[in-house]
């Protein structure tokens, strides 16, 4: 196992005691270094790597959001561009082919893509497509919060809608986005991450019924519907518990999942080519308010928000992660990815 290193993005200002983005490196004995600021940034509370390498994304959360672009070099960022965004932005996803960033904008339930150049800066402006409904939840779901974007084999974006409890499919045709379809979910649920299973289902956590669903393509990723419902947490979810992130582990074996209020990560095994989850372990995240979650083959980072540490996990042979030494202190982080 060599050196790795990760970009961690943070709260700012108001909202936290971050300064930006910061950069921090795994040794080969597992352990970590203290964190050094990469760049000075406003809440890049979600990053994204562009596929050359050579490219860095953030949002900037704020009412009058935006997104900005950094040229990578060595262990700092070099802000190369910038481009405004709706009303908190919270999540960032460059499509595979490195042609678009996409941005989900929570506040104005809006979702982008901007296109890129081939070196990865911005090369336009974006294409916008506006949410619409809303839940029975009206201290959440008084209109349409878009969550994230992810990507299906097929090319669809997918993106989740936590206050209208939709699953939106998109296209990006001759750089417009357009609506493929949308996939209504359990009233109340409140999706907010997803994950495209190996095996073609889509898993997605909720944040306000403290569940996994599992969708199955039924017209491509355009139509999608709801095969399995499963815990979000092996043990009672507990309440206050709102569903953060959920990644994928071991080439699809497992699913992992972060749960604030409860503050802890649940391993799930994956049954039946991704049909279905069964939830085996919680283990505490390290921390207070558990965000975003990184799984890096054998290796586990959770950032806690609340208590300014991101804790490192190792994934026994039973997919069950178990923290190796000492949370690091990082203030507010919200997202890790590999650098």
């Amino acid at each position: 196992m060599g050196e790795r290193a990760f970009w961690i993005g943070t709260y700012t200002g108001g909202a936290g005691r971050g300064a930006g983005i910061y950069r921090v490196t795994r040794r080969s004995d597992g352990a970590v270094s203290p964190p050094e600021l990469a760049a000075e940034a406003v809440c890049p509370s979600y990053l994204a790597a562009h596929p050359s390498g050579n490219v860095l994304y953030a949002v900037r959360e704020e009412d009058a959001g935006g997104v900005a672009a950094y040229e990578i070099a060595g262990a700092r960022l070099r802000e190369i561009g910038r481009r405004p965004a709706g009303a908190l932005p919270c999540h960032v996803s460059v499509t595979p082919d490195g042609a678009h960033l996409m941005a989900a904008d929570y506040g104005s339930g809006t979702v982008r893509a901007y296109p890129l150049a081939p070196d990865g800066g911005f090369a336009g402006d974006a294409d916008v497509a506006e949410g619409h409904g809303g839940g029975p939840r009206a201290d959440r779901q008084e209109g349409p919060h878009a969550h994230m974007t992810a990507h299906a084999p097929d090319g669809t974006v997918l993106a989740t809608d936590l206050g209208a409890d939709l699953v939106r499919s998109f296209r990006i045709e001759n750089g417009a986005l357009r609506l493929a379809g949308e996939t209504p979910l359990p009233a109340g649920c409140g999706p907010r991450h997803l994950v495209v299973h190996p095996g073609g289902y889509v898993h997605v956590l909720t944040e306000l019924a403290a569940a996994v669903l599992v969708l199955r393509p039924v017209d491509g990723y355009a139509a999608l519907e709801v095969a399995a419902e499963s815990p979000a947490t092996a043990g009672p979810a507990g309440d206050p518990a709102q569903g953060a992130a959920i990644k994928l582990g071991d080439g699809g074996r497992y699913v992992y999942t972060s749960m604030r209020g409860t503050d802890v990560v649940t391993a799930h095994r994956v049954l039946d080519g991704g049909a279905a989850l069964e939830p085996v372990a919680d283990v505490p995240s390290g921390g207070h308010w558990p965000r975003d979650l990184h799984v890096d083959g054998a290796w586990m980072y959770v950032a806690n928000e609340r208590s300014d540490t991101v804790t490192t996990f190792r994934i026994g042979g039973d997919g069950v992660p178990a923290p190796v030494g000492a949370p690091l202190a990082v203030p507010s982080p919200v997202c890790v990815v590999p650098a």
